[in-house]
Formats: C-alpha cells, sequence, structure tokens
C-alpha cells in the first residue's frame, strides 16, 4: 500500500474521470497491438491530445481519452511483476467473469456478443474515446486519429462504436424517455466538493482513483507508483435496449396510466424527479434542483408504496446504509447509440441502446457488486424471483407495492448485452510510463 496524496493533481488524472464532457458525439476506437515497441510509439503520441482533468478556460471542441486491457498490457511487454500486481478481475477479463460474477445469463452471455470488437475472445488491447461538440469534428478527429495509427503501424482497428446523444423530444434522455445523468459521486479534493448541491453524493478519492486513500482508509494500485497511481478502471459495456417490447409492455399493462407504470419500474419519472419525493406525478422543477433530486433515502418508504422495492434505482443503490453504498459506488459515463424510436412509431427493427463506461477503483466490489448482488439477482429486500425490471434478464416479476399491491409476472427482457470488456485507465505518468519516455512529442495535437 502507497501513501495516499491528500490534494488530486488534475494534470495527471485523464479528464473524464472526474468530469462529464457533455458532447454530444463521442466514437470508442478499439485496437490490438501487434508490435511492442510500435505501440509504445503509438502511447507517447498519445500523451499530449489526451484530455486531462485540468480546469478548462474555455471548453475544447474535442476530448480524447485512452485505455487498455490486460491482454494490451501484456503486449506491450510490461515486466512480469507490474502485471501480476493487477487485481484477478481485470486480469480475466469480463467475459470469463460473465456468469459467475455478473450473473449474466442468457442472451448476455458472450457467447451471444457482436463479433466486432472481439471481446469474447479478449481480443481488443486498447480503446481510444474520441468525444466531440459537433459531428464534423468527429469525423476529423477520427481521420486524424486512425492516420496517427497508420503511420505508427503495429496497430489493428478491430472495431469502432459511434455514439450520440438523442435530439428532439429525447433530448437530455436515454432510448426508454428517462433523463440519465443523475447520482453521479464527486470525489473529494477534486474541487467539485466546493459545490454544496453536491455534497450528499461525495466520496474518497480512493473509490475511484487508485493510490488515494477509499472509505476506509486503504490505498491500492499496481506497481510501480508511475504505473499505478492516479489511474483507474474503466468497464465498457454496450446495451441494446428493445424500445417497442417497453412500449408495449407499458400499453398491455399500465392501464390508463402507462407513464405511471415506467416511473414505478425505474424510481423515477421521465425528468428524473424520484418517486420517493414526487410519488403523484412528474416534478420537472425537483429533477432540475441537484440540492433535492438526490437528497432522500428510502427509510420513510420502506415498503415501497411511493417507490417500489425493487425500482431500477432502489437497486442500483437502496440509500439504506451510506457509509457501506459509498464503497459500491460508479461514475458513469456514455452516450446513447442509434436513432430514436418516434412516439407510437411501430418496430422498425433497428438497433439502438446505450454505450456505458464505468468507472471504479476495484471492479469486484464496485462494478460487478451492484451487477451481481443489486441487479441481477433474483433476491433482493426480500423479494423473490424480482431482477431489475428495467435492466434485468426478464423472466421475472416486478411487485408494484400498495395497499392493494400488483404483481407483474414474465417480464420481457429489455436490454440486451452486446458486448463489454475491463480497461486500466492510465494516468498521465503511466501513459509515459508505458510508452518508455518521459517527455514524447506529440504527432496529432490539439487544434
Amino acid at each position: 500500500m502507497q501513501s495516499a496524496t491528500t490534494v488530486l493533481d488534475r494534470s495527471d488524472i485523464q479528464g473524464f474521470v472526474l468530469r462529464g464532457y457533455r458532447m454530444p458525439y463521442a466514437a470508442y476506437l478499439f485496437y490490438r497491438f501487434s508490435d511492442g515497441p510500435a505501440a509504445r510509439a503509438w502511447l507517447a503520441d498519445m500523451v499530449d491530445p489526451v484530455t486531462t482533468a485540468e480546469e478548462w478556460d474555455a471548453k475544447p471542441p474535442w476530448c480524447a481519452n485512452v485505455a487498455l486491457t490486460y491482454p494490451g498490457l501484456e503486449a506491450l511487454e510490461l515486466p512480469a511483476t507490474s502485471l501480476d500486481s493487477f487485481p484477478e478481475d481485470f486480469r480475466q477479463g469480463m467475459a470469463a467473469r460473465a456468469a459467475e460474477h455478473l450473473c449474466d445469463v442468457g442472451e448476455d452471455l458472450p457467447d451471444h456478443w457482436e463479433r466486432e470488437p472481439p471481446f469474447a475472445d479478449r481480443g481488443v488491447h486498447a480503446m481510444l474515446m474520441i468525444s466531440a461538440n459537433d459531428k464534423g469534428q468527429l469525423g476529423q478527429q477520427l481521420r486524424a486519429f486512425r492516420e496517427q495509427v497508420r503511420t505508427a503501424g503495429g496497430l489493428t482497428e478491430v472495431g469502432c462504436q459511434r455514439a450520440a446523444a438523442l435530439g428532439g423530444a429525447y433530448a437530455g434522455r436515454e432510448h426508454f424517455g428517462f433523463r440519465d445523468d443523475i447520482s453521479q459521486p464527486v470525489l473529494r479534493d477534486s474541487g467539485q466538493e466546493e459545490d454544496d448541491s453536491l455534497r450528499p453524493l461525495q466520496v474518497a478519492p480512493g473509490e475511484f482513483l487508485l493510490g488515494h486513500r477509499d472509505e476506509v482508509g486503504q490505498a491500492h494500485m499496481p506497481d510501480p507508483a508511475d504505473l499505478g497511481r492516479n489511474g483507474t478502471y474503466a468497464v465498457y459495456r454496450k446495451l441494446s435496449q428493445d424500445v417497442p417490447a417497453f412500449r408495449r409492455f407499458l400499453r398491455d399493462e399500465g392501464g390508463a396510466d402507462p407513464d405511471l407504470l415506467a416511473a414505478k419500474m425505474l424510481g423515477r419519472w421521465p425528468s428524473g424527479a424520484p418517486l420517493v419525493l414526487a410519488a403523484e406525478a412528474d416534478d420537472p422543477g425537483l429533477a432540475a434542483d441537484p440540492q433535492h433530486n438526490n437528497d432522500f433515502v428510502y427509510v420513510d418508504d420502506r415498503f415501497g408504496f411511493r417507490c417500489p422495492r425493487g425500482a431500477h434505482i432502489r437497486r442500483a443503490l437502496p440509500r439504506k446504509n451510506p457509509l457501506t453504498e459509498r464503497r459500491h459506488r460508479l461514475i458513469r459515463r456514455g452516450l446513447t447509440y442509434g436513432r430514436a424510436l418516434d412516439a407510437d412509431a411501430p418496430d422498425d427493427g433497428a438497433d439502438r441502446g446505450l454505450v456505458g463506461v464505468f468507472l471504479n477503483a476495484n471492479i469486484e466490489r464496485q462494478y460487478e457488486f451492484v451487477q451481481r448482488v443489486w441487479i441481477n439477482a433474483q433476491r433482493f429486500d426480500g423479494l423473490e424471483n424480482e431482477p431489475d425490471p428495467i435492466t434485468g434478464p426478464g423472466g421475472g416479476e416486478f411487485t408494484w407495492q400498495g395497499w392493494r399491491p400488483r404483481r407483474l409476472k414474465d417480464l420481457p427482457r429489455f436490454v440486451t448485452v452486446r458486448g463489454g470488456e475491463y480497461f486500466f485507465v492510465p494516468s498521465i505518468t503511466a501513459l509515459r510510463f508505458l510508452s518508455g519516455t518521459s517527455a514524447p512529442e506529440a504527432t496529432a495535437r490539439r487544434p
């Protein structure tokens, strides 16, 4: 265990760890290394373009970030002592841990994942994430970085996932129609905790940044310190959403108020207002108030009359024991992919969903715990055969608690995993360490 710092060096931390860029366009490029020295040279050239967490004088037109898989670190010829210092969850990867540690079943399992990128075969070594303010800027940066890879040699692009925020009636929301940027944790000593409205969401830096103390005073990271400190782990997960099935279910089971059923299943109204504070109707004003839309617990709603005990947000964060639950928090990044399906439009057969990037310092204790114990578990808070009604595997039940409770059975599957992997997000110091340079000259510089 290394001694922990008390103030975060934002210039050494990749930017998307501490801030959501809120850029409407993104692309995720996946590479496989075929030559260690060439791959290290590519990393050296990426040090300058990578966006850090330093404060902006003005928001840039694009941002770029890099992450590496365990096979990628092996291909970079990292010493065995360093490779062995990474935790087992990261070394094994998502495909190997899907069934037992994530409780994925059926179509979520790696045998059913998309072939590109080749996540199921651990054929991905690196991920380059590009975010941009407009589509043209994204295309320009894609061309620039692809030319950089072509020049470097020793890398092969094995997949590209584009994503974009929805517009029109779905602006600021995901494909099911809900706002999806609420309840993000804030790291102490990051500068963001000065906003009093975010106080209920504060966690120790070590819950997300390696080499810093976590909620129980421990600090862990890979060896050596130049490799581990200020890094984190990113869980990449592509989730397909069956919007027609979701809407049919709401129409068939929601009676006169299908929107209320949707809110009961999620635990929030489409605006983001939590049911526990707005049980009867949506409250956009409450949703827009960061001081109150997350400042709640379920102690006065323990029977679930306002927010059902099996609702998605209640499963994702039960809000029973703040200290314990701070150890299971996740920072969520990502965007929707695919075009929105207009309200009342027929099934167009198009693929649409979410590209999720979930940040944590301990994959097993954070992301895997949330999926296995809270989201996918058949038993939860005294409920039986009730996995998450929104993102769970389907086939279970959902209880709408009340004086006359309703039990909906054989829920369809609304969300399906299309692929994913565990990535290490190195600090700027670590990028230099991995590339074998101390002051690299970059070839793709920010405009």
